[in-house]
């Protein structure tokens, strides 16, 4: 009776954290569509609640998640933005806590589960094209394109006008070149950061449970020595006047760029740590890191230099 009690009570607590897993996501990714561009701290989140419930409740609970929060986005907002939210939160709520089960460390984790996302957007995409006859790439292109006229009007709407509009239409004529050439780079890295945010939260709320997972300790985090010839060759390939090598050259480039930032910010962790900066400190520079793009490139310098200096490992005196 006893055991019937119990099993009873532990399926009760699975459905009901399923339950608040479906309306947690749900209220993410529904302010990530319906608040722009201030939701997208939401939407970076929404897929926790999946993966989550995979690593404390089962497979089960995050399925119900999953679909869940699934059918009441498309049920909202229409056939698209569910299919956007089973994109950007399936894999991650799903393979990712099933990687770290396996005994993989945290940045592997990572790894794999973009590149199993970006696999699947890819086949996505190239099988959408094929079957719906639309040029996906093209209609990329002009998204991007509407998007920069759309700001321009805004601006002239605004009040400006001469030479800071010209200025300012040049200026986004370029942007939206960049975009266009960059947007593979762009979504790939934007899948990193959403599987890393996700994983440092999971890390954060399974602390203290029964879950053996080894994410292990970002502050010690490093990308292989090998990767700085991988810069150096997209640097030179760069040179080449052939647009069809310098644009994946280009992506391959800001992925790289993206990966000694990371370094760059492990680096930053474990100084911060080893000299116990105040947190109103920390905070300061996590707000200047989103408003001030200049200081993701230095910190990004800081990872790449992290290779020759080792800026992690205690220097130690030599008696002379």
């Amino acid at each position: 009776m006893n055991e019937k009690l119990a099993t009873g009570h532990n399926l009760q607590m699975r459905l009901k954290a399923s339950l608040l897993g479906v309306v947690g996501s749900f209220v993410l990714f529904a302010a990530y569509l319906a608040i722009p561009p201030l939701g997208i701290f939401s939407g970076i989140l929404a897929p926790f609640p999946a993966a989550y419930n995979r690593l404390i409740h089962g497979r089960v609970s995050s399925l119900i998640v999953l679909l869940g929060a699934t059918t009441a986005i498309t049920a909202l907002f229409g056939i698209f933005a569910g299919c956007l939210y089973l994109g950007m939160c399936g894999i991650i709520g799903l393979l990712m806590p099933e990687l770290l089960l396996c005994g993989l460390s945290g940045s592997r984790a990572i790894f794999w589960t973009t590149a199993t996302n970006l696999l699947i957007f890819s086949a996505g995409f190239i099988a959408y094209s094929t079957f719906s006859g639309i040029n996906l790439q093209q209609l990329i292109s002009t998204e991007i394109s509407n998007s920069m006229k759309q700001a321009v009007t805004l601006y002239e709407k605004g009040g400006v006008t001469g030479e800071d509009l010209e200025l300012l239409k040049g200026s986004m004529s370029t942007a939206a070149d960049l975009l266009q050439r960059l947007y593979p780079a762009l979504a790939t890295s934007m899948m990193a950061v959403i599987a890393g945010c996700n994983l440092v939260l999971l890390k954060k709320t399974t602390a203290k449970t029964s879950v053996n997972v080894a994410i292990g300790d970002f502050k010690t985090f490093r990308n292989p020595d090998l990767l700085v010839w991988v810069l150096i060759l997209t640097g030179i390939l760069l040179l080449l006047p052939v647009s069809l090598i310098t644009t994946p050259a280009l992506n391959i480039l800001l992925i790289i760029i993206m990966l000694y930032f990371f370094q760059g910010m492990a680096v930053i962790a474990a100084l911060i740590a080893k000299h116990s900066v105040p947190i109103f400190v920390r905070v300061i520079l996590y707000a200047m890191l989103i408003i001030q793009p200049y200081l993701l490139a230095i910190i990004a310098g800081i990872g790449l230099f992290d290779l020759w200096v080792d800026f992690r490992t205690p220097k130690t005196q030599e008696n002379l």
